[in-house]
């Protein structure tokens, strides 16, 4: 998941959070201020627990970001480069450039999360008896230590993307010898918990607890979803491991001038190519954006001898770049769902190619028709 908003970097990693995060930052304060501190620390006036809340929510999210920090810490020490960490709606994601390299190392990566959970539970507990002269104090404390050993004992669930998850995986990868069979075995597992959320959900709607049945069902469906996405990324990226980007890319690539009117491109441009993306250049030859098809169709008809391809590109700073050496199965991951708008392959600072979604697809296809019978076997 990429970041909405970038908040800066910390020991050279990027942190971000996604827009999600305004919801359950409210919701946390709205929780401590009418409810948790009232309920620990009677007496105090409205905006004194207000303000104590919304500093237990920044709490909050800093136990979370050192959840999240200490995965992505461990993950580059082990090899594994990290684009960064974005904190949302369910919590925080460390996103992983690459694979572990063995079983072990995915469970190092994977058990450090809820291990600085419990650590930070602990310290917690320890503030909570050093201030209990001060009952806001004790109070936000008392609750801080209880999320994080919530929080520790949740991601040790063994569903994905929960550590817990991971975990099993790598136990499975461990006894198996293969990745993939490990992430299918713990999907799997992962798929009854799941079910189980879910049927418990729908359990506590029917007993009348709506607002928790429903909360319990979504993370029922999310970890269903997630753990099924994990499957078929993992298949992915095994398929398309030592895979070069070159073997995917289309190419020779046809660059335009930015200043072609969108109504030129329509009647002299593109009926002559069978491409649907064009990187634009500038009067001497920068590239300055990336222009699609799809997008230009789209156009009014009355605005399109005003405007120019350069009105309707994608910066090229925004466009996600590769080369031709880069392993596929890497680029996918580190760029997500950039694939869809495009990627542009260099080498040697010379634009060589273009990957689109489909090239990807062509590639996927070809492997999975040629390892499919060795499957079987």
């Amino acid at each position: 998941m990429t970041p909405s908003i970038k908040l800066g970097r910390l020991f050279g990693i990027e942190i971000g959070f996604n827009w999600s995060l305004i919801f359950i930052f409210a919701l946390v304060t709205w929780t401590l201020a009418t409810a948790v501190l009232p309920a620990n620390a009677a007496g105090h006036g409205a905006l004194v627990y207000w303000l104590v809340g919304a500093a237990g929510a920044v709490l909050f999210y800093m136990s979370l970001l050192a959840h999240e920090l200490s995965h992505a810490l461990v993950a580059v020490s082990h090899g594994v480069k990290v684009a960064g960490i974005t904190l949302w709606l369910f919590g925080g994601v460390s996103r992983l450039e690459g694979e572990p390299t063995s079983a072990r190392s995915e469970a190092l990566i994977a058990g450090v999360g809820p291990l600085t959970s419990l650590v930070i539970a602990a310290i917690s507990v320890g503030l909570f008896y050093l201030t209990s002269g001060n009952d806001l104090l004790s109070g936000l404390f008392g609750w801080l230590a209880f999320v994080n050993l919530a929080l520790a004992l949740f991601n040790l669930v063994p569903a994905f993307p929960l550590d817990g998850g991971r975990l099993l995986s790598s136990l499975l990868w461990w006894r198996s010898g293969s990745r993939q069979r490990g992430v299918h075995n713990a999907v799997r597992v992962g798929r009854v918990f799941a079910y189980l959320m879910i049927a418990a959900g729908v359990l506590e709607v029917l007993l009348g607890a709506v607002f928790n049945g429903v909360w319990i069902a979504i993370l029922g469906w999310f970890l269903l979803s997630a753990g099924a996405s994990e499957e078929a990324g993992s298949t992915i990226r095994t398929l398309l491991r030592t895979v070069p980007v070159s073997a995917a890319m289309t190419s020779p690539v046809i660059t335009l001038p930015d200043w072609v009117t969108v109504d030129q491109f329509l009647g002299s441009i593109a009926p002559d190519h069978s491409f649907t993306t064009y990187p634009v250049h500038d009067p001497s030859g920068k590239l300055t954006g990336v222009v699609r098809l799809s997008d230009l169709v789209r156009v009014p008809s009355a605005d399109r001898s005003n405007k120019h391809l350069i009105d309707c590109a994608r910066l090229i700073t925004d466009v996600p770049v590769s080369n031709p050496r880069e392993d596929l199965a890497a680029l996918i991951q580190r760029i997500g769902a950039g694939l869809e708008q495009r990627v542009l392959v260099f080498d040697n600072g010379q634009l060589v190619g273009i990957v689109s979604p489909a090239d990807v697809a062509r590639v996927l296809t070809v492997r999975q028709a040629r390892t499919g019978p060795r499957q079987a076997a």
